[in-house]
């Protein structure tokens, strides 16, 4: 019988290791110490349970039916013990939030609203992650996101969070061009179209929904400038290059002071919206900084 304080733990760290990763060498690269520190500590754990762990190959190790009976035992114990230490370490000092969005999202309107969360929530750290890319949060890339697109998201839930409206936007300097001001929706394809689509979707194509819905068939709505961001596609709709299909959620600033304005009034409801992305299994968490997400949208 083997008493807990006779327990080899690093024997069993360098069992476990090796069974997980099939390999000594592997094993010791992880334990940062050499590989015959490895086999000698298997090889000492196999003495004292008198049974061997490993068949050893020219080709690398595999388990024995002992072998087999330890690692998962032992893996989940780990695991289990990493798991309660995390937890003690995280209450002890709290992590930052971290959350993702999009530049554009976290410019247009969300930074502007976190001197507020800040005042009223000074404990609480917020760490802002902009990236065009989606970071997992499955996978604890970030803990919450604000996505653009549609539900569902394997693993993850979403909150409704604000609608997308289309409507071409342009500098008002542009419309005093006389004879090439746009009177009609098709008189907007003589200037150069700004794009800004969403990740992952070909370029025209809000350009081509908001036309579509104006009852235009459109062959080369792809047609003009391209920006991988929207907050640029704007920029270049003020500083007059032509007209952006925006997203009037993000503009109305713009349009009060003057610098954009509509070029024609019709505006298109996005296929896709604003979404709070959350790990359920993190949600005790998130909530605070969530609910305020969405009394902010709401408001």
């Amino acid at each position: 019988m083997i008493k807990k304080s006779q327990l080899p733990l690093n024997r069993l760290r360098s069992f476990e290791a090796a069974a997980r990763l099939q390999s000594f060498s592997a094993a010791a690269d992880e334990l940062c110490v050499t590989h015959g520190a490895v086999s000698q500590q298997i090889k000492q754990l196999e003495l004292q349970l008198g049974t061997p762990l490993f068949e050893r190959h020219s080709r690398g190790v595999q388990l024995t039916n002992a072998g087999q009976t330890l690692f998962p035992v032992l893996s989940e114990a780990l695991s289990r013990l990493q798991a309660a230490m995390e937890g003690l370490t995280a209450r002890a000092s709290p992590r930052a939030l971290r959350v993702t969005t999009t530049p554009f999202l976290a410019a247009r309107w969300l930074v502007p609203r976190l001197t507020q969360w800040r005042q009223d929530h000074p404990e609480d750290e917020v760490h802002l992650l902009p990236e065009l890319r989606f970071l997992d949060v499955a996978k604890g890339e970030a803990d919450i996101a604000i996505r653009c697109g549609r539900p569902p998201w394997p693993g993850l839930e979403a909150q409704f969070l604000m609608p997308i409206h289309l409507s071409p936007l342009c500098s008002p300097n542009l419309l005093e061009a006389g004879a090439a001001r746009p009177r009609q929706a098709g008189d907007l394809l003589r200037h150069s179209l700004i794009h800004a689509d969403i990740v992952g979707h070909r370029r025209g194509e809000e350009w081509d929904t908001w036309l579509t819905a104006q009852g235009l068939r459109v062959g080369d709505a792809d047609r003009g400038l391209y920006f991988h961001d929207p907050a640029l596609a704007l920029q270049a709709a003020m500083d007059g290059l032509g007209i952006a299909m925006g997203y009037l959620e993000f503009a109305a600033d713009h349009l009060r002071a003057g610098r954009l304005v509509q070029p024609c009034q019709e505006v298109v409801r996005h296929g896709f919206a604003y979404y709070l992305v959350h790990n359920p299994a993190t949600a005790p968490q998130t909530a605070a900084f969530r609910h305020w997400v969405m009394a902010e949208a709401e408001a």
